[in-house]
């Protein structure tokens, strides 16, 4: 499984001002998530940590202000746990269907801009209830070394690191 980035087309930008469009062709929503200084969305429940899973949606997340990292669990990647340290310079994120999802941003908060591809069984009463991971494939998959993308001069990177090894391997 490779993550896909949806980039976006910066139309003019001045010391003050920054004009982009941040269509994603394909959306059929336009979600907007402000995180005010420090939070997990969704919240961790009892110190265990929660994530979002959604059936009917994929999710094209786009930072809008700040910064917010991604935790991606899927068991059925080959690399089944991704964390995104996701900016507005990488575009927005697309979270596939069935893929468990959080994100947190730091001290200075986020603002995101979700714009998702909803299918005809969409009910957001059902697509947003907070999962604790308790299958065991699914603790599995969070145990399994992280893949990290991160962006580093003007680059869009994928990075894997091995603590046993002491290696990272960088890919572009």
């Amino acid at each position: 499984m490779e993550l896909r980035f949806f980039p976006i087309n910066i139309f003019r930008e001045t010391p003050q001002v920054t004009f982009f469009d941040a269509g994603i062709g394909i959306s059929n929503g336009s979600d907007v998530v402000i995180h005010s200084g420090e939070a997990i969305s969704p919240p961790d429940d009892l110190k265990e940590e929660q994530y979002y899973v959604h059936n009917h949606q994929i999710d094209h997340n786009l930072v809008i202000t700040g910064e917010r990292k991604f935790v991606l669990i899927n068991p059925s990647w080959d690399e089944p746990h991704h964390v995104i340290f996701l900016n507005r310079s990488m575009g927005a994120l697309e979270i596939p269907i069935g893929t468990y999802h959080r994100s947190i941003s730091g001290k200075e908060g986020s603002i995101v801009l979700n714009q998702p591809k909803r299918d005809k069984l969409f009910d957001p009463a059902k697509e947003f209830i907070p999962q604790k991971l308790d299958k065991i494939n699914l603790v599995n998959a969070r145990k399994s070394p992280p893949v990290y993308w991160i962006y580093e001069k003007n680059k869009i990177k994928r990075v894997n690191f091995n603590p046993l090894e002491r290696k990272v391997k960088t890919h572009v």
